[in-house]
């Protein structure tokens, strides 16, 4: 499997988008961080992977989960904020990026985050997301490389 990540990533176009697509637990994370283990070394995985749902959990300040319950639109507002600071910050060390447990922003046919990956990836970088299976149906795959597991 890590040679189809290998050759799906040499065989991109403009759009260096990759989804890895499968079903809960069936070894999705264990997969990429040994692809970024073996093409990055260990010591450097942190700078390539990212879960995006403990990222979010910890920039949303407590006091507002209840305003989120009533309101759950200004969450959205407030994630798009928080996952565009994200990719921008997570790009200035590295130029390949896993973005993992990414649930959230699934589950609420949400696609701005789509976009802000597809910026930064027409600008010689490339992002890896892992998505449940799920989910899949929701995806733009027509217009981006995908793997399923």
């Amino acid at each position: 499997m890590i040679k189809a990540i290998e050759n799906a990533l040499k065989s991109m176009g403009q759009r260096k988008v990759l989804f890895i697509i499968g079903d809960h637990l069936i070894g999705k994370t264990k997969l990429i961080k040994e692809f970024l283990k073996n093409n990055y070394g260990e010591e450097n995985i942190h700078k390539h992977y990212i879960d995006v749902g403990i990222y979010i959990k910890d920039r949303v300040n407590k006091g507002y989960l209840d305003t989120y319950e009533i309101y759950p639109e200004e969450f959205k507002a407030d994630a798009e904020v928080f996952f565009k600071e994200l990719v921008d910050e997570k790009y200035n060390d590295s130029n390949i990026i896993v973005f993992d447990h990414m649930e959230f922003l699934l589950s609420e046919k949400y696609t701005g985050w789509i976009r802000i990956l597809d910026k930064k990836a027409m600008e010689e970088n490339t992002a890896i997301v892992i998505v449940p299976s799920e989910y899949k149906d929701s995806l733009p795959l027509r217009a981006y490389k995908y793997i399923e597991m």
